[in-house]
């Protein structure tokens, strides 16, 4: 019951307090991928933490060897005898339970999200694939509006283009395609789907209901970084002013337009080099970071119950 007391104070630690302390990762001078990186790493470890405790309730331990089975008998018995109910039982039986089915619900919705995406990632492709020209790794669709957007799915995706982009000059149409290879190559759709998936099981959650647009504008200020980078400020800017407006973009899909005013004021905004970098050692940093304030009320009751326990 200890370590199932802490796992659960830290996911409730993440799921309460995680919008605030990561506010501060959406200050300009911290690179994208590092702030996305913060955010699916709390997203994981609250689910992490609360599937934890759900199993150390449930599962059999040598207090209760049969388990949640166990605890549930024993329950049901003092209840038809009217005895007295081992009310501690009867507590860490309804925790797991409810832990357990709001897990279930989460999971469900994401291989639902999964689902959807990979049926629109199919019908698309099949349409697109009929009129498109693949060059480069992209597909180029026959279409006067300057759009450009990806689809999520497998190792590689598809970043589709439109023909029109091309009027907007080779070094805009660069900087599009390396900001939709950034999404795929990131995993973004992925990302995108967890935090909906997340806000629609516990709406009430401020970590959950935050995921979505906290998760979406992260993805696409990353992708600009990468696009940045490699081809300059001034690129992305005039790729954002050609493709403003245009909703074309299919549903399953990341389009380059997305969040125009919020990845302009980035663009605009004075960017630190000591946190520009975004390797695989900086991400993994940025994640344990974040996992702090969660790390630190979960031992202070584990702590606490220790010494409770042993005092005496």
């Amino acid at each position: 019951m200890t370590v199932a007391l802490g796992l659960l104070l830290a996911a409730v630690a993440l799921g309460v307090t995680g919008p605030a302390y990561l506010r501060p990762t959406a200050d300009p001078r911290v690179h994208p991928g590092l702030a996305l990186s913060a955010w699916v790493v709390t997203l994981l470890a609250a689910a992490g933490s609360a599937v934890a405790a759900a199993a150390v309730l449930v599962l059999p331990d040598p207090s209760v060897p049969d388990g949640m089975l166990g605890v549930a008998v024993v329950c049901w018995r003092a209840l038809a005898r009217g005895t007295d109910v081992p009310w501690l039982l009867l507590v860490r039986l309804l925790v797991g339970v409810t832990l357990l089915a709001l897990l279930a619900r989460v999971a469900v919705l994401f291989a639902a999200s999964l689902r959807r995406q990979r049926r629109h990632r199919a019908e698309r492709s099949g349409a697109l694939r009929a009129v498109a020209e693949v060059r480069d790794g992209v597909w180029w669709i026959p279409c006067d509006d300057p759009v450009a957007f990806s689809l999520g799915g497998g190792r590689r995706g598809i970043v589709v283009a439109a023909t029109g982009l091309r009027r907007l000059g080779p070094r805009v149409v660069d900087a599009v395609l390396a900001h939709e290879r950034a999404h795929v190559r990131g995993r973004h759709h992925l990302a995108v789907a967890l935090a909906v998936a997340a806000a629609d099981a516990l709406p009430r959650v401020p970590l959950c209901r935050a995921a979505p647009g906290a998760v979406g504008v992260l993805c696409e200020l990353a992708a600009d970084a990468a696009a940045v980078r490699r081809h300059g400020p001034a690129a992305v800017r005039a790729a954002l002013a050609g493709t403003a407006g245009r909703t074309v973009t299919p549903r399953g899909a990341v389009g380059f337009d997305a969040f125009p005013e919020v990845r302009r004021s980035w663009l605009d905004s004075p960017r630190s080099v000591l946190l520009r970098g975004d390797g695989a050692a900086a991400r993994l940093l940025a994640g344990a970071v974040a996992l702090v304030p969660a790390l630190l009320p979960a031992a202070g009751a584990i702590a606490l119950v220790l010494a409770a326990c042993l005092a005496p």
